[in-house]
């Protein structure tokens, strides 16, 4: 028989075990991110940030659709804004990164407000038209706006600067010297991390809550006193605001920007992401950026083994590498409805039960006999 010391001892560790585990996996993760740069070479490594500013772009997703249940398809506009900001105070003004990189979250996020109202009032495909609408008017846009985003020819993006020299030139850290995309790829890994200390602050707070309640249920949650038209506002407001950012980071890693970069596919990737990693959860999210974003440059390297798989498209018919990567996309996104629905999150927790397993619970306790809890004796 167990003691009830026994008993409670248990029930701590098994309730401290998850969180224990979880700490040790970030911090594992972080040390591999912080030196997987000085292992790899120049094209992982820019995978790699890319693959870091999709995420931030990626949980703007999460919080729209995945927390607040918004269909949406125009997170290319607000990257397009996020990105067109930038290149007008980094680039026209000359102002610093500390300017222009949260000047680009607070337009976009302005332009999630103007949207919001409007989307507050639609749901399910009717939104979805709606924010597809706004990525045609918003291409169109940026094609003749000259001024801003220089026409279809393009225009060049602000550099992060570093010491008053361009990051992506590289730079010298303590005697330590790291090429342009190691240097990209730990301010990007930084920027990841304040993005997602954010987005779990927000899905834990109060905010968080009301999307949560309105995703499951507007009418509940609005019986229950939760305001719905506003709490729809603000997930688009801060799903806009991180996306922005991203856009913004996004064009200063390129360099140089061209408006018919901001399509419906763009927007389709970032479904794609939320939906392959596990549509709600903030590891879902990072993770189906890191597979979406890694996917063309797989294929690609593939490309040199597989002889049927042609570098780019041509008119010779035959598989490429983009069709390859598209066609990727829309079945690892066929088989997470059809088997996992959680995505990669939900393969991630099983595969963490397997390894990580709680202790093995003590044998119950047996129940005393009527008699001795009566005190009644033998009748003879």
């Amino acid at each position: 028989m167990s003691s009830p010391t026994s008993e409670a001892r248990y029930r701590r560790e098994l309730s401290l075990r998850p969180g224990t585990s979880a700490k040790v996996g970030t911090l594992a993760v972080t040390a591999l991110l912080l030196v997987l740069p000085l292992l790899v070479g120049p094209r992982w490594q820019t995978i790699g940030v890319y693959a870091f500013i999709a995420a931030i772009a990626a949980l703007g997703m999460h919080v729209l659709s995945g927390l607040a249940g918004q269909i949406s398809l125009g997170h290319a506009a607000f990257l397009a804004i996020g990105a067109y900001t930038a290149c007008w105070l980094g680039v026209d003004q000359e102002l610093p990164i500390w300017v222009w990189l949260p000047a680009s979250g607070l337009v976009a996020g302005l332009a999630g407000a103007v949207l919001g109202p409007v989307a507050a009032r639609i749901r399910g495909l009717y939104l979805a038209v709606a924010t597809l609408a706004l990525v045609f008017i918003l291409q169109y846009v940026w094609q003749v706006w000259g001024e801003l985003t220089g026409g279809v020819n393009g225009r060049p993006a602000p550099a992060v600067l570093f010491d008053g020299e361009d990051l992506l030139r590289g730079v010298e850290i303590g005697g330590l010297h790291l090429t342009g995309e190691q240097a990209w790829w730990y301010f990007a890994l930084a920027a990841l991390g304040v993005a997602l200390l954010a987005s779990l602050n927000i899905q834990r707070s109060r905010m968080g809550r009301a999307f949560m309640a309105v995703r499951d249920r507007d009418l509940a949650a609005g019986v229950a006193g939760v305001p719905v038209r506003r709490t729809k506002v603000t997930a688009f407001v801060v799903s806009a605001t991180f996306t922005g950012i991203a856009g913004a980071l996004l064009a200063s890693f390129q360099s140089y920007i061209v408006p018919t970069q901001w399509g419906l596919m763009l927007s389709i990737e970032y479904i794609a992401m939320v939906v392959i990693g596990g549509l709600g959860t903030t590891f879902g999210a990072v993770a189906g950026a890191f597979f979406v974003t890694s996917m063309p440059q797989v294929v690609h390297a593939l490309a040199g083994f597989l002889p049927f798989i042609a570098e780019t498209s041509s008119t010779d018919g035959g598989i490429s590498v983009p069709l390859l990567s598209e066609f990727l996309y829309g079945f690892a996104i066929v088989l997470v409805l059809l088997f996992e629905p959680d995505g990669l999150h939900a393969l991630w927790v099983r595969a963490k039960r397997f390894v990580v397993r709680p202790p093995a619970a003590p044998p119950p306790t047996p129940e005393p006999a009527i008699a001795e809890l009566s005190g009644a004796g033998h009748v003879a």
